[in-house]
This record gives C-alpha cells, sequence and structure tokens, in this order.
C-alpha cells in the first residue's frame, strides 16, 4: 500500500508542473542569475581596476620613480623603499595580482563573453578597453605574463606565459576589436553603470574610442627603445584624419566618492597607514629649482607652526634615523585631513587643512591615462619626428603642463619661461618631456612614471641610499608566490623566482 500512496503522490506532482511553471522553477536560481546583468559586471570590474592601480600600485610606483620616500615614524613601506620585494609582497588573497586576474579581468572577461551573445557591443567595446589597459599595467611590472590563455578555466588551470612583446601585439589587436565593436553602436549605453564616462550618448561613447587611439600610441611609444621602427610605424598609422586622441576634459579616470570604501584609493591607504611617505628630495628639487607653481599642492610644509614655509625633502633611501623628525607629507589634495605633524595635525585650525580639504581628497579621481599625460606623448612623437601633424611640439608641451596645474587649481605664471622648462631652451627635448610628464604624474600615477623612467632614463634617478640590491636598480616585480606554487608555466619565462633586476623586454635603458 505504502508503495501504491507514493507512486500516486509522484503522478500528481508531475501532473501538476504545468500549473505551477508561471510560479516557481525549483531548478533556478533567482539569486544566482545564469546571464550577466552586465551593467552590474562592468561597473564591479572598473572598481576593482581602480582599487588596484589608485592604491597599492601608485603608492609602490611613486616610491620607485622617487616621487615619494619614507618619513622618520614611517615602516610600511620601507622596504619598498629599499628595493626590497619579494614573491609575497603582492601575493595572496587580497593581493593586487590575483585581484586583476580573478576579479577585475574576470569581470571585464565576463561582460566580453556575455555582451557579445547578446549584442551588447556598446559594453563590450569598453570591457575590451578596460581589458586591454588592465593587461598593459601587469605586463609593464611583470613582463611575461598569462595572457593569451588567461581567463578560460576551461582551456587550462596552467596558462601559458606569453612573452611581453606578444602580449603587446596582442593588446593593439584586442583595442583595434574594442574599436570595431564600438563603431556598431549597438547595445544600451551603460549610462551610470560606466564609471569613467558615465557614457549614455553616442558622443559619450566616441571618448571610448579616442581613448582607445590614445592608450594605442602609449603603447607604440612605450616600445620606443625596443623596437624603435617598430614604434615609429605603429605611431604613423594612427595619425590619420579618422583617428582623434584624448580631448581636455576625457582624462581615463574612475569617478571616486566621499562615502566610506568609496574613496579614492590612495587616501583609504593613507587613512588606515597615515604618516608613512613623505615627499622625495628628487622630486622637491625639481620643484623648487624652476619655482614649481604646483610645490604647495604636492607638499605640505614640515613646520605648520611659523608663517615661513618650510620644505624638508628626503633622500630615498634613507634610514629612519637620519630622516628629520618633521619633513613635507604629500600635500592635501591627497592625504587632505588625515596626518599629523608634531603635535599639529590636519584636523587642527593651525594646519590650514579644512573639512573641505578632506572631502575633496576622498573624491579626487583615480587616473589611469590623463589629458595632460596624453598631450605629453604627443609631443614626444613630434619630438621625435615620427608623425605628420599640425600641432607642435612645444605647443603639446605648454598645454601638458598647464593641463597639470589646471587640475590642480594653479597657473604657470612664468614657469615656462624659466630656463629648465622653456622648451625652445632645452638641447634634449625628450629629456625635457619626460621631467614634465613625470611631474604631472606626481601622486596620480606613480607607476606611470616608474615605467617611463625605466623606459627613458629621465629624470635621473639616484640609487637608493639603502638598498638590498648590491646597488643595482629594481627592474621588475618578482612573480608572486600563488602563481610559482600552482602553475608550473611561469617556468617558460627563464626568469628566477624573487628575480628583480632584469629589466622587462621593453626596458633597454
Amino acid at each position: 500500500m505504502k508503495s501504491i500512496k507514493s507512486i500516486l503522490l509522484a503522478v500528481v506532482l508531475l501532473g501538476s508542473t504545468t500549473a505551477c511553471d508561471k510560479y516557481l522553477d525549483i531548478n533556478v536560481d533567482p539569486n544566482n542569475p545564469t546571464v550577466a546583468d552586465l551593467p552590474l559586471v562592468l561597473p564591479s570590474g572598473q572598481a576593482a581596476v581602480s582599487f588596484v592601480v589608485g592604491g597599492q600600485f601608485n603608492i609602490l610606483g611613486s616610491i620607485l620613480a622617487q616621487h615619494w620616500t619614507i618619513s622618520r615614524g614611517g615602516n610600511q613601506y620601507r622596504a619598498w623603499d629599499q628595493f626590497n620585494i619579494t614573491s609575497g609582497t603582492f601575493d595572496a588573497a587580497g593581493g593586487q595580482f590575483v585581484n586583476l586576474y580573478s576579479g577585475a579581468l574576470q569581470d571585464l572577461q565576463t561582460v566580453i563573453n556575455s555582451g557579445t551573445t547578446q549584442n551588447e557591443w556598446r559594453m563590450v567595446g569598453i570591457a575590451k578597453v578596460m581589458k586591454a589597459y588592465t593587461f598593459h599595467v601587469l605586463t609593464d611590472l611583470y613582463g611575461d605574463i598569462p595572457f593569451s590563455e588567461a581567463l578560460n578555466a576551461d582551456l587550462t588551470v596552467s596558462a601559458k606565459y606569453d612573452k611581453q612583446e606578444d602580449v603587446y601585439k596582442g593588446l593593439q589587436t584586442l583595442l583595434d576589436e574594442a574599436k570595431t565593436d564600438l563603431a556598431r553602436k549597438q547595445g544600451r549605453f551603460p549610462g551610470a553603470a560606466d564609471l569613467v564616462y558615465k557614457a549614455g550618448t553616442d558622443a559619450d561613447m566616441d571618448k571610448w574610442t579616442r581613448l582607445a587611439n590614445t592608450l594605442k600610441l602609449r603603447m607604440y611609444l612605450r616600445l620606443s627603445q625596443v623596437d624603435p621602427s617598430g614604434s615609429k610605424a605603429g605611431v604613423q598609422a594612427l595619425y590619420t584624419p579618422a583617428n582623434e586622441f584624448l580631448r581636455a576634459g576625457e582624462s581615463f579616470q574612475f569617478v571616486n566618492a566621499t562615502a566610506t570604501n568609496t574613496e579614492n584609493p590612495f587616501w583609504q591607504a593613507n587613512f588606515r597607514l597615515p604618516n608613512n611617505l613623505t615627499v622625495s628630495k628628487t622630486t622637491g628639487d625639481l620643484l623648487t629649482a624652476s619655482k614649481d607653481p604646483r610645490l604647495p599642492v604636492y607638499a605640505l610644509d614640515a613646520d605648520l607652526r611659523t608663517p615661513e614655509i618650510d620644505y624638508v625633502f628626503v633622500p630615498n633611501g634613507t634610514l629612519s634615523t637620519a630622516t628629520p623628525t618633521l619633513s613635507s607629507y604629500p600635500g592635501k589634495a591627497f592625504i587632505g585631513q588625515r596626518f599629523a605633524n608634531g603635535n599639529i595635525n590636519g584636523t587642527t585650525g593651525v594646519s590650514g587643512v579644512s573639512a573641505a580639504d578632506d572631502n575633496a581628497a576622498k573624491a579626487r579621481p583615480t587616473i589611469f591615462l590623463s589629458y595632460e599625460e596624453s598631450l605629453f606623448i604627443r609631443a614626444e612623437v613630434l619630438a621625435r619626428s615620427w608623425a605628420t601633424s599640425t600641432d607642435k611640439p612645444e605647443t603639446l608641451y605648454a598645454n601638458g603642463i598647464t593641463a597639470s596645474m589646471a587640475r590642480y587649481g594653479v597657473t604657470p605664471g612664468t614657469y615656462l619661461s624659466a630656463p629648465a622648462v622653456d622648451y625652445a631652451k632645452q638641447t634634449n627635448k625628450i629629456r625635457a618631456i619626460m621631467i614634465q610628464k613625470y611631474l604631472a604624474l606626481y601622486g596620480s600615477n606613480g607607476m606611470e612614471a616608474w615605467n617611463e623612467y625605466r623606459r627613458t632614463g629621465f629624470p635621473e634617478l639616484p640609487l637608493p641610499a639603502t638598498n638590498v640590491t648590491g646597488g643595482k636598480f629594481l627592474k621588475r616585480l618578482p612573480y608572486v608566490d600563488s602563481e610559482l606554487q600552482r602553475n608550473p608555466s611561469v617556468q617558460q619565462t627563464g626568469t628566477a623566482p624573487g628575480d628583480v633586476t632584469t629589466p622587462v623586454w621593453w626596458d633597454k635603458d
């Protein structure tokens, strides 16, 4: 009897499924949809890139490029200042290497995969530009990286390491694909889901196309020392009437805010670990020598107790015991009120830093590629005579300086005519452009400043007084523990574990 009842119950349940379908499908989890909601995934990927590039990588790059060094009481980043960077430094569950691959890039790949099947070409194009930029960051730091087989666990769990030369070729192709996808003008506008340009119209989407061209230009110039003929050919191919580069007001930057956990990533890092960084003597000397109007924005007065401004800059690699008790911290535009200088902190009236300054530092955007940087890139192209244009290198150079200062609310005044700045008076035009790009990148994209130093050797940086590399400059980041332990393909690189002094492929200076 029991078995008959069971059979009857099963029949009743089977017969009732048609009626219940419209109410509930027990095989579908409404909380875990199988089709990605692209307007949710795209900003997640963008935010993950911002957090890594604008946070720890910005701090690392700014130290290696000698924008910043370590204050007397600071110890959090002292190892980096001495080139003591190991395979565990940017690894582990919250590590930057892992976050970019398993977080940011996976989100962007999801948008590409799902968006392609849904004809969401506008968001696919944006995701491809972001993907190209993220791999650009990774390969510049590590050299050979997983690229062609990355982000596809169905293919392999041991993605091969592509040579950096091939990665760069692949990035150019990826940006061309992005431009093609954007040109389709199909699919939804991301609007507020795009945390870079808030693209809600075709005019907004055109900014992504101009960004793709500008990224391509930056990447071609990165190869100027290792492959000058190929670099020049790539640049020349970009200089056509059909291609435009970033315009004023179109900086490639991530929008931050003042609410908790939405602040600028560097502000967040300084908030959690304040008073660790101070302005490097390398940058301080460049600023003071030409009476740069950005100096009071870039650095705090070392002694806030006196009316006169006293800037104290510290050479990189200085031991804590040899560091002045008071030195010039990064300016309020970067750290807001989050500092204590002797007995004075940012919340006291005597500091001259207000709550409004603090909010401005919180909401400062994460800058991936600024308009001012794009002007210096284009100035270098013309200074090398690698393209024909109605623009003049000296004009782009001056406009880049002016745009950098405008970002911080200052004007050049007589700065452009200073002997060390006046373009016409510089015998080495490339060096002049690189130094001004270096100063424009201060505090906002330290990693790019370090990249450009490795490429060109400008500005000339002194070796940190204390270093663990035997008097050699740090030239790359070491492959992280998780890759060394889990991905045997890392052996394809031929780079020894922990190696930080072998240059990446494009670094020939």
